[in-house]
């Protein structure tokens, strides 16, 4: 580069030393052609590098729940790639991908020619109402590029089939406080069952989905129900159904119910013993046990039933 500028720098001088004196037609051609060629070659010389240009995406995702908490979580794939979109050669690309500015991955590329792209991914987890931002870097001694992508982890919060059964959540460190606590404190004559019943019937209010949240449904995790101490149908099931499993209810015992009556859904427990089944309207308490839960479940059809491992329709 060095030798290409003073070359037309030369050639710039000797044009004007040149110019006064009388020259032939042919060197008047031929020295103002090889000034704009050396001016053109420059130019090229200065453009040519590599370009470095970084994109990411989230490709899929799913839910599970996390460990001993109990509580949703979202696991995203995120596919990213470096492309290089200059005219020369890039030399010891050095890639990393961090998730909230933690480095969870990087390596180098030693070569990417123009127009050549590598591509890689990494997994994402974000627990559910939580968000993760994931950043890649690209770096050569002549470019470098960057992009940033926020994974939001917001599950559905109305009735999903392939969802619903994360909301009954047993393992919850809350829900299990809470059910020690009503246990501890309950009369000695008192079923346990009994007791966890009235305390949901008692101590939560019906309030509904608009006025809370601003929409026609959404549904609540138990263990914010516990702190609100309001909810609408499906809360309250979903949290006395969750301080069932957490005392030892199995799985086959216990479940949330939907039904429907005239276009109106609605959502109780029911419990299996010894082959016998009841419906409980969580909403009332110990004096409904008697004749209260048939009278006001009687009329719904049950279309679903769930808990926190198992999923059916009724038929």
């Amino acid at each position: 580069m060095r030798k290409l500028l003073i070359l037309l720098i030369v050639s710039g001088v000797l044009l004007i030393s040149l110019a006064p004196f009388t020259l032939t037609g042919q060197l008047q051609t031929f020295l103002p052609q090889i000034y704009d060629k050396l001016a053109n070659l420059a130019g090229q010389q200065t453009s040519v590098k590599p370009k470095l240009e970084v994109s990411v995406k989230e490709n899929s995702s799913y839910w599970e729940r996390k460990g001993a908490s109990d509580l949703s979580e979202l696991i995203s794939q995120v596919d990213f790639s470096v492309s290089n979109m200059g005219d020369s050669l890039a030399e010891n690309v050095v890639v990393t991908a961090r998730i909230d500015g933690e480095s969870v991955n990087a390596f180098s590329i030693e070569l990417l020619r123009p127009s050549e792209t590598f591509s890689d991914s990494i997994t994402v987890s974000a627990v559910n109402n939580s968000a993760r931002i994931v950043t890649v870097e690209a770096l050569s001694d002549l470019s470098f590029a960057t992009k940033t992508l926020i994974v939001n982890a917001n599950q559905t919060r109305t009735f999903d089939k392939t969802l619903c059964r994360s909301f009954v959540t047993p393992k919850d460190k809350s829900v299990i406080e809470l059910k020690d606590q009503i246990l501890r404190d309950k009369t000695v004559l008192t079923l346990d069952w009994m007791a966890l019943r009235d305390w949901v019937g008692t101590n939560v209010q019906y309030v509904s989905d608009r006025e809370i949240h601003g929409k026609n449904d959404f549904w609540q995790f138990p263990n914010e129900t516990i702190p609100l101490r309001t909810g609408d149908c499906e809360d309250f099931s979903l949290l006395l159904c969750a301080l069932f499993r957490a005392d030892g209810w199995s799985p086959d015992s216990v479940y949330v119910v939907i039904g429907e009556q005239n276009n109106q859904y609605h959502a109780w427990v029911r419990l299996v013993w010894e082959d016998l089944e009841y419906n409980i309207e969580p909403q009332g308490n110990g004096l409904a046990i008697a004749m209260g839960d048939i009278l006001s479940l009687s009329g719904y059809d049950a279309n679903y039933y769930f808990n926190d491992e198992k999923f059916g329709t009724f038929e």
